[in-house]
């Protein structure tokens, strides 16, 4: 059985080796794992004393990607590091105490006030694990310690609990973590305006905030375009948004940067944007568009998935097909690239299609089949002899 608080504590107390990292780091991770327990007072103060003074992480230095400085390190890099220094790792367990119980805040309190203006960001990224339960005791505190957290380092509000705390904290108080959006759209990290972009267009989508900035940003570099497509094509499926995402989509899948257009790719992933008959007219503009072109192989994984007939979607597997025995065609003979590969599924889910006409009957559908197969053989489209032994069969 797990070892009782009391002995933990006894043994902690009479067999202490110091503050030496690994120390410090086992006690802070259980602390955290053991967070219901009822610790004592000293051994609260302990974890407060870890987040306030333990020297690691040092000053300019990482743990992990040890071989960056802090300043040349990304988003990620830093919050890898949250998780592998002591004091991170010690804001961690207070977050964990303070969820088990609201009594405990204002004997962590010196130690989250300390976490929210610690000179290393990465520990500052860490601090907003321990201010996120704050959100259910004093939201207005809660919400101040976080924007002190962000103020000298626009990565700290661009990682992954940063960007879930802006949920809980807009609209309620968009006047204090409003300017922290705005500027992370303005930064010159690709990273962190790419996430502030996303978030200027949530927050327009869902409340109207942000008219201005968001106008800006769908105009704006590669990073901002891209954030306002990453939310768009998200929220593309959701009935409350979809004409707003759809008009966005529909510029964005021509936008002259395949970086922009590449954000689309994955809207066709569920298989319901391409039956729906009401998003129709949007597949049809796709299919024609540039990020089509690009990258054709989720649209056309979709229709192959799609399950049972597939005379409603008719429309959509001939435009697909129009495009790679033109546009594509000489894509698809390219063994380097996957387009043969796609071509191949394009002309199984032809043959499908026809076999599934033929049954109807729909004459109309069927020879249309027949005449894009010949089209493909004409052109060469994918992989010939693959296709002609498929129509054999």
């Amino acid at each position: 059985q797990p070892a009782s608080v009391e002995t933990i504590e006894a043994v902690l107390q009479r067999y202490q080796s110091g503050d030496d990292r690994e120390t410090a780091l086992s006690f802070c991770h259980l602390i955290r794992e053991r967070a219901d327990e009822d610790w004592s007072d000293k051994t609260i103060a302990r974890l407060v004393h870890y987040a306030l003074s333990h020297p690691d992480l040092e000053p300019g230095r990482l743990n992990i990607c040890c071989d960056k400085s802090c300043r040349e390190a990304t988003v990620e890099y830093l919050f890898q590091n949250t998780i592998n220094c002591v004091r991170g790792v010690a804001a961690g367990a207070i977050g964990q105490l303070l969820w088990e119980r609201k009594d405990r805040l204002e004997k962590v309190r010196p130690g989250i006030e300390s976490l929210v203006r610690d000179p290393h960001p990465a520990v500052r990224m860490a601090a907003i694990e321990a201010i996120e339960p704050v959100l259910n005791i004093d939201k207005d505190l809660a919400v101040h310690w976080f924007c002190e957290a962000c103020k000298d380092d626009l990565r700290v509000p661009a990682s992954p609990r940063a960007l879930h705390f802006f949920k809980y904290t807009v609209p309620s108080h968009i006047d204090l973590v409003g300017p922290v959006i705005q500027q992370m759209a303005m930064s010159y990290l690709e990273e962190v305006a790419f996430q502030g972009a996303r978030q200027i267009t949530a927050r327009w989508l869902f409340h109207g905030f942000f008219e201005k900035e968001f106008a800006g940003c769908c105009r704006g570099t590669v990073p901002q375009r891209k954030g306002v497509a990453n939310v768009a094509a998200a929220l593309l499926l959701d009935k409350k948004y979809f004409q707003h995402c759809q008009k966005l989509l529909r510029r964005l899948m021509n936008d002259p940067d395949k970086e922009v257009r590449a954000e689309l790719r994955g809207i066709f992933r569920n298989k319901h944007l391409i039956s729906d008959p009401e998003y129709a007219a949007f597949v049809k503009d796709y299919i024609t568009s540039q990020a089509f072109a690009d990258d054709p192989y989720h649209f056309v994984r979709s229709l192959k998935d799609l399950a049972g007939n597939l005379v409603p979607v008719a429309k959509a597997v001939f435009a697909a097909s129009e495009v790679f025995s033109t546009t594509l065609q000489e894509k698809t003979r390219d063994i380097t690239s996957r387009y043969p590969l796609v071509a191949t599924d394009l002309s199984s889910i032809l043959l499908r299609l026809y076999e599934q006409a033929q049954k109807e009957p729909n004459n109309q559908i069927a020879d249309r089949c027949l005449d894009i197969l010949d089209l493909f053989l004409e052109n060469r489209v994918g992989r010939t002899m693959e296709l002609t032994r498929a129509i054999e069969q």
